[in-house]
């Protein structure tokens, strides 16, 4: 079972959307997949037109002594979420993403029911640093607000920057984007995820991108994505 945790550099990056758009386009390769909002703002059920009424998540299973998993809805044969729910436990970061917990109730998961774990974490700057994922994605846009965030960011083995909603008739993108190359080679995925209105329809529509318009820019930039980290955990195979 592999894990992969996306978070934004800031908030409004679009990680919520990466997450569902990733999540099918897995699913159209053939895959098992788990997705599940680790942010208190419920906002990934959006994307799977998913009742916001509805108060049940892991959360809540948690805060009532139940198994945090059964909470999750099939979505298909090959797809399931997790929504985070409405709870009153504390939402603060360290709180919701710490470690210890999350190793453990990651290992209470049946690897034959999921070959691919999605989390969909809270913008924030200390999330990455003690969570048990295999790959961690940031979502970055070309622009100085994340620009100053990553220059206080320290990556850790397996972190990742993906750039979302590129422009490239922008000169400041384009810009930001030479730069980060030579800062962050290591780590800057190379390519980007271009700035298209598929996706902001999609989310209307209360589907993934991928589910939408999988013929789109947007559509295409998430399924190198899933390319890449199938490619990547073939190799370590």
């Amino acid at each position: 079972m592999i894990c992969v945790a996306v978070q934004g550099c800031r908030g409004g990056t679009g990680a919520s959307s990466i997450v569902a758009g990733l999540a099918q386009a897995l699913v159209n390769a053939g895959e098992r997949v788990l997705c599940i909002d680790l942010d208190p703002h419920n906002l990934l059920r959006l994307h799977f037109n998913h009742d916001w009424r509805d108060g049940h998540g892991w959360a809540n299973a948690v805060n009532n002594g139940q198994t945090w998993h059964t909470a999750a809805f099939a979505l298909g044969s090959h797809l399931h979420f997790l929504p985070y729910g409405h709870s009153d436990i504390d939402v603060t970061p360290t709180n919701i993403l710490h470690g210890d917990d999350w190793r453990q109730r990651l290992k209470e998961l049946d690897e034959d029911a999921y070959r691919w774990v999605l989390l969909d974490l809270p913008a924030s700057s200390c999330a990455q640093d003690h969570f048990p994922a295999d790959v961690t994605l940031t979502v970055v846009h070309a622009d100085p607000a994340c620009h100053a965030l990553l220059a206080k960011r320290q990556f850790q083995e397996n972190d990742y920057l993906l750039i979302n909603h590129f422009a490239p008739s922008s000169l400041l993108q384009n810009d930001l984007y030479t730069l980060w190359q030579a800062q962050y080679s290591d780590c800057l995925l190379p390519w980007a995820i271009h700035q298209d209105e598929a996706m902001f329809e999609a989310l209307a529509h209360k589907r993934s991108v991928t589910a939408y318009r999988s013929d789109c820019l947007a559509a295409q930039g998430i399924r190198n994505l899933a390319a890449w980290l199938l490619a990547r955990h073939e190799e370590a195979a």
